[in-house]
């Protein structure tokens, strides 16, 4: 097993040009509530700020338990969660990006995993999570919260997101045409 790398914050002062107290203060959000949207125009580095928070929340340049996937409008929860995909004969269940990361959470719950969502605001939210919007409140994570997800094949097959688990989302505010975060959700991530 490789060794990661370690990053603190004074790392994270020297890589962004974000005050100390505005990093902490997000910091701070993201660790009680386990969700943050970071906004704004494009080019700006939205990105390479969330990767790095990501990596001062785990304490370690860890890119192993950092992933990250970019929403677009045709965005499914068969490609987030879990769906039926065509195999040659027939289909196939398959999980999703999401559903995986999850899994790979619960095998190390010491360890902080960060998911990070590109562009949240182009897909049709309420499609892409389904029944496991309710699962990211930060209050409604872990085994008691499992679920039945929409393909499961049988009862006692239960999803949940693991306490471990940190979503960052990033929006793009100058695009006009991006679909409307729903209030409901975006209160999931902001307050």
């Amino acid at each position: 097993m490789s060794k990661t790398e370690s990053y603190c914050l004074e790392d994270a002062l020297n890589d962004l040009f974000i005050p100390e107290t505005t990093i902490e203060t997000i910091l701070k959000r993201l660790t009680i509530k386990k969700n943050i949207i970071l906004q704004g125009p494009p080019g700006v580095g939205k990105t390479f700020v969330a990767r790095r928070l990501a990596y001062l929340l785990t304490g370690e340049k860890a890119p192993q338990r950092v992933n990250m996937v970019q929403f677009h409008q045709s965005y499914s929860y068969e490609d987030f969660i879990q769906g039926y995909r065509p195999n040659g004969v027939g289909f196939r269940r398959k999980d999703g990006i999401f559903y995986n990361f999850c899994q790979q959470a619960k095998e190390q719950p010491e360890k902080k995993y960060i998911f990070i969502i590109d562009e949240i605001n182009r897909a049709n939210l309420s499609k892409v999570f389904g029944e496991v919007m309710m699962l990211m409140e930060h209050d409604k994570r872990g085994e008691n919260w499992s679920v039945p997800l929409t393909y499961s094949e049988n009862d006692e097959e239960r999803f949940y997101v693991p306490e471990n688990v940190y979503i960052i989302g990033l929006m793009n505010t100058a695009d006009r045409s991006l679909a409307v975060v729903d209030y409901a959700y975006a209160d999931d991530f902001l307050s």
